[in-house]
This record gives structure tokens, sequence and C-alpha cells, in this order.
């Protein structure tokens, strides 16, 4: 049975579920009703932007544990079992209740043609419901008008991480395209949480807020007397957009006190994510800065390493479809050596592509067939690099490096 589930899962790989991707919320909502509509009136914190969504969702997801609240989270993609995507009260779905009811859902609603993403989030609103929880954590997945997650009526609260150019061939070239479709989600009633923003994005927020009746919850970076899980400076401001959705929770009669809202932030783990990872007996730092403001973010939190003036060697993966030269130039500074890998099974950036484009020196990367001969070439300098390597780029690079180190170490 264990074989026959992975089989079925490796079905709804990574590039299956984008070479199907279809905007839209028509199927979804016809295939919920015929399921009953499931959780349909379990309110849900709906979490949009381009960066951090995943980190907000976390830290709710801690705070919440701490404070014996019975809730479902959705998020995506997965780091390494698909399992991630369905958790009640952090503790994934069973595989083969995910395989049964995503089969359910193949079988009995094929006519409406469902892309992997809607079949996933139908399952779990069905999970939820059948866990009789009493709160949900929804993830958007792809911009907010459109996204599965949209179909669940029950949204008070939408959180917001940043706001940047990213998934422009589905969702606009520019960033006032995008912000659009993101905060289309926002409703009569929302409590809109979000963190800074630059001011165009922040005017639209207003703009749509005062629109629709709305009320909106501005958060800075978050106060030093919180300890929090995750690293980074830019996980001050994830954490306090998270704090920001419990007061609005609060509003809601939930009732979550400051002692667990300290816990939670203290305990939160986000794997992949500025993480050391032990590999033979040296460290290397993985980060998912999987597109240009993640870079940003990335290359932000390296001026607070020690000696980074001295280089840094990366090893960088990117999806094709991603803005590499915007990725390179955030990142790359003087002394700096790039080690160029494929993502695995993913269509990805190789330095033939690189070199079309006028503004990128390639006289200094170094291309790879795979990133264990990266890690290989690492081995092979007379001196591990007095800077921690830093594996980055695609989520999918990160997963499958870890799931490398981990079996090594063994």
């Amino acid at each position: 049975m264990k074989n026959t589930n992975l089989k079925f899962f490796e079905l709804i790989s990574p590039k299956y579920e984008r070479d199907n991707i279809k905007l839209g919320l028509s199927r979804i909502k016809k295939v919920l009703q015929e399921l009953g509509s499931p959780c349909k009136n379990i309110p849900a914190i709906q979490i949009i932007g381009t960066n951090g969504k995943g980190s907000i969702a976390a830290y709710l997801e801690s705070i919440l544990f701490e404070a014996k609240k019975n809730f479902g989270v959705t998020t995506s993609p997965h780091l390494f079992d698909i399992c991630e995507r369905i958790r009640v009260n952090k503790k994934n779905i069973n595989k083969v209740d995910f395989e049964r009811m995503y089969r359910f859902i193949e079988k009995n609603f094929s006519t409406y043609e469902l892309t992997p993403f809607e079949k996933i989030i139908c399952c779990a609103l069905n999970f939820f419901d059948n866990e009789r929880v009493e709160l949900l954590i929804l993830e958007a997945g792809l911009g907010g008008r459109l996204d599965a997650t949209t179909a669940h009526k029950s949204r008070p609260i939408i959180a917001i991480g940043n706001i940047g150019l990213d998934h422009k061939e589905f969702l606009g070239d520019t960033i006032e395209k995008i912000a659009k479709e993101k905060l289309a989600v926002i409703e009569k009633n929302s409590i809109v949480v979000s963190c800074n923003q630059n001011s165009l994005v922040k005017n639209l927020i207003n703009k749509k807020v005062e629109e629709v009746g709305a009320e909106i919850i501005w958060k800075g970076s978050i106060s030093s007397s919180y300890q929090l899980g995750l690293k980074g400076i830019f996980q001050k401001q994830n954490a306090s957009v998270a704090v920001g959705a419990i007061e609005a929770l609060n509003k809601l009669d939930f009732k979550i006190k400051e002692k667990y809202i300290y816990e939670g932030l203290k305990n939160t783990t986000w794997k992949g994510r500025l993480e050391i990872i032990n590999y033979l007996k040296k460290k290397i730092l993985v980060d998912c800065a999987h597109n240009h403001p993640a870079a940003k973010a990335l290359s932000n939190e390296r001026s607070n390493w020690e000696n980074e003036e001295k280089g840094i060697y990366w090893i960088l993966g990117v999806q094709r479809q991603k803005d590499m030269n915007a990725i390179l130039k955030t990142l790359l500074k003087k002394n700096d050596h790039l080690l160029l890998v494929p993502v695995p099974n993913q269509p990805s950036w190789q330095l033939k592509d690189l070199s079309q484009i006028k503004e990128i020196d390639c006289m200094n990367i170094i291309e790879f067939e795979k990133f264990e001969f990266a890690i290989e070439y690492l081995f092979a300098l007379e001196k591990w690099p007095s800077n921690h390597p830093v594996l980055t780029g695609s989520i999918f690079l990160v997963a499958e490096f870890i799931k490398f180190a981990n079996k090594q170490n063994s």
C-alpha cells in the first residue's frame, strides 16, 4: 500500500501541478457545493502576498497550537511530503486518507476538470470538516481573486505578506496588476492585516479597504520583546502580521492570551528558511529565495553576516519562468562565486540562457549538471569557504538537497 501511495502522489508533482494551472472559481465552487459545503460556517484567516505567506502561516499555526485551539491549515507548495499541505493541530493528514479523498473527488467530479490544486483544497476542506475544526488558515496558492482558497466563503480575516513581482505570466506584468488580483479577496467587513508595503501597494490596499467597507491594520516590525523561532530580519515583519491576525481573531471572541502568542512565536519552525544544514561535518545555509523579492530579503540578511565582503559561494537553482536577471543582480556582489545548478525535475535557468542577457557576466559562473556536483566542487577546494556556502533558489532544490544531506549523514 505504501508504494502505491508514493506512485499516486508522484502524479501530483510540482511540474504536473504547474502545467495544469487554470485560475477560476466556478469549478471548485460547484464541487464544494456538491460535497455539502464543507466548513461552510468555519471562519478562516486567508493569507495572500508574494512572499512571507508560509512564514505567517507557520507563526499562526504555532500560536494556535499553544492556545490549544482546534484548527486546520493548508499551505503550498510542500517541502518533502504532499501531506504537509493539509494539517490539523500541526499534524499532517494521513497519506491513506489523503489518497482516498483525492481519488473520490477525481472519480465523482471528473466532468468539472478540477486542477490538482483545486482537488487538494477540496480534500483539505473536507478533512477539516470531518475533524470539526473551529478555525481555518488558508494560504492562497496563486494571486487571490481566482485562487481556490477564495472559494471558501467565510474569510473574515485577510493577512497580507509582502507584495512584489512574481507569477507575471498568470497575474500581470506590473506590481499594480498583481496587487489588484491579490487584493480582490478583500470584502465588506473584512479585517485586513498587512505588513509595510511600497507606496503604490499601500495606496491600493487603502483604496480597496475604503471601497468595500473593510478595516485595515498596518503592522511594522514586531517588538524586540518577542523571541522568534525563525531567523531573518524580514521575519519580524511576518511575525507582526501573524500577531495582528491573532488580535483580529480576538475581536471575533477567540480569546487567545498573550502568553500563547509569546510562546507560539518563540517555538515556530519552518524548514528550509535560513536554515543551517550540516553535511559531512560542514555547514551549508539553505533558503528558498525563489523570486526577486525573496532574493532581496536574503541579500538584506547577508549584510549582517560577518566578513560577508570576502565573498559568498552561491549554489543557485532557479526555475525558468523566474526573473533570473533581477535575482542575480540582487544576490551577487564583489568576490562572490556562483555555482549554477538545475532545479531537480523542473525547467531551469542554464548558462546558455544567461549568456543571452547582456547585463550578466558569465565569466565567474560555473555550471553543474547536478547540485551534488556543486557540493563536490566545494569539498575539492583547498579550504572550505570562510562564510557558509548558500544553497538557494527554488524550494524544490532546497528540498532535494536537505533529503540528500540527511541520507549522506545517516
